[in-house]
């Protein structure tokens, strides 16, 4: 053989393994379900007349214990499902777009488990797209797998079983408390943070969000979603009124009558202000005590503190650059923190 005719065969090994692994990450990737977070958000099911209770199927065999099994008709994809962990309101809401109407009135969940209030399906059209709302007795998270047998797998734990450290981050705002352009601000660290922990999966942290959007969220509920989601620290992001500096920049609260072992708050109020200043390059204003109004750090029994970002209404906290920063700043914070706990 040639050596013309040897390269035309590498050649074509070569397209056919290139091809081959084309194809199996396109299967790979066929078993990916969408998970969006859906911290307190309302979300439009329907009118309760187009809804109806899941039939349960106890039955789960070796292989299905523990777990949550849905099954799909046959056309459904991983397209076709979007799945939104509502954890601040104990909900896992799964969005199915089935193209049978009333395949869940026929076709029953299977699960052992006893860990659901209740399990509801509500059409979204007449085309048989749906949403199945599953409540939770409890603070779960989950993980999902799109199955070789047209069904959706889902397993639960509790934050601790699955995550070596965890942390809860309180976006002040939402409600009459503080006005719309400080709320934005908030949110907007937050969701930054929130980009930046997802693309850091070796350090094992997970971090929860009392709300991701422009919504308002209870505050008894914010403050019970501490001890829920098992946190290890809680960190509050808010902006400054007029009335509390003079001097615009970075100042950190804390919690002067609860103290924590191995970090104090204000140590870690410390930490924040400084992380977040040598990031942003903002003036580091100081620590202050919060007050008792201040519930969500008055009631923390874990260490934690509250950054105010800059004043409200100023033009940095209309930089999404200043903003991005200030959340590298606070996941600089939290690992440090860590560091420290160790």
């Amino acid at each position: 053989m040639d050596n013309t005719a040897m390269k035309k065969i590498a050649l074509k090994a070569a397209v056919f393994g290139v091809v081959s692994i084309a194809v199996m990450l396109q299967r790979s990737a066929t078993k990916h379900i969408m998970i969006t977070e859906a911290s307190g958000v309302t979300v439009d099911r329907g009118t309760s007349g187009d809804a109806y209770k899941l039939l349960v199927n106890r039955d789960t065999g070796a292989s299905g214990k523990g777990k949550l099994i849905i099954p799909l008709s046959k056309s459904v994809s991983s397209d076709d499902i979007v799945l939104e962990d509502g954890y601040m309101d104990r909900e896992l809401m799964i969005h199915i777009d089935s193209r049978e109407d009333g395949f869940y009135m026929d076709n029953a969940v299977t699960t052992d488990l006893d860990i659901f209030d209740s399990a509801i399906c509500y059409n979204e059209n007449e085309s048989g797209k749906v949403c199945l709302d599953f409540k939770l007795k409890d603070f779960y998270v989950n993980e999902s797998t799109l199955t070789e047998s047209s069904t959706i797998e889902i397993e639960f734990a509790k934050p601790s079983q699955k995550y070596d450290k965890i942390v809860l981050v309180n976006p002040v705002g939402g409600t009459d408390e503080v006005d719309a352009v400080s709320s934005k601000a908030s949110v907007d660290v937050a969701l930054a943070l929130k980009s930046i922990a997802e693309k850091d999966s070796d350090n094992n942290i997970r971090f929860f969000f009392t709300r991701t959007s422009d919504i308002d969220v209870d505050e008894q509920k914010r403050v019970e979603t501490i001890r829920a989601c098992e946190a290890d620290l809680v960190v509050e992001i808010a902006t400054q009124d007029e009335a509390s500096t003079e001097t615009e920049g970075i100042r950190c609260g804390y919690n002067d009558v609860f103290f924590t072992n191995r970090l104090t708050n204000a140590e870690f109020a410390d930490i924040i202000e400084k992380n977040c200043a040598r990031k942003t390059g903002a003036k580091a204003i100081g620590l202050f005590p919060t007050d008792a109004k201040d519930r969500f750090i008055a009631e923390s029994t874990v260490p934690g503190a509250r950054i105010e970002v800059g004043r409200s209404g100023s033009r940095t906290l209309e930089s999404s650059g200043y903003k991005k920063k200030i959340a590298e700043g606070i996941y600089d914070a939290v690992l440090e923190a860590f560091e420290e706990m160790e």
